[in-house]
């Protein structure tokens, strides 16, 4: 199957620019790139896209915002009604199946919880954005970990997802 993806990055927090975690804007765009692709790839055919199993095409847009704990908490609050920021949210474009520029929806992820949470896991902060990455994206295209058997069909396919990637990542 051809999968095309187009991504757009809105930097709302100047932490993202630290050279500690991506070399440049442009590695920025690269691997966050990579990550969603990966994650597109490996699940789309077990989606609720592919429900007719005659896909040979996949065209698809999201948008990535790199924003703060406390945008995530607001969002979180407001949605979710979690009042705490969190390190990922998946907006999904509940339209997405009929529209035909296959808007998927918007990823937030939040600066001080990744970091935090890469330290707390002695990972680097580039894997743990790795499978938050992996993770919103998987969330776009339906999966969710509310039920038990859902939650391990998607650490299965998040795991597959980063070690495709050479991260060796068990959540």
């Amino acid at each position: 199957m051809r999968i095309n993806l187009k991504i757009d990055i809105f930097i709302e927090n100047k932490k993202w620019l630290n050279k500690t975690i991506f070399a440049s804007e442009k590695s920025i765009n690269k691997n966050i790139y990579n990550f969603s692709y990966s994650a597109l790839r490996k699940g789309i055919l077990l989606s609720k896209f592919n429900q007719d199993k005659k896909i040979k095409k996949f065209d698809s847009k999201i948008n990535f915002i790199l924003a703060d704990d406390k945008l995530l908490k607001k969002l979180n609050t407001k949605f979710l009604k979690t009042k705490k920021s969190t390190n990922v949210l998946s907006f999904p474009n509940d339209d997405s199946q009929k529209d035909k520029s296959r808007f998927l929806g918007e990823i937030f992820l939040a600066y001080e919880t990744c970091i935090k949470e890469a330290k707390k896991l002695n990972i680097k902060n580039i894997h743990r954005i790795a499978h938050l990455i992996v993770h919103g994206t998987l969330h776009l295209l339906g999966f969710d970990h509310l039920k038990k058997e859902e939650e391990n069909k998607m650490k299965n396919l998040e795991n597959q997802t980063l070690n495709s990637l050479g991260i060796n990542y068990y959540n």
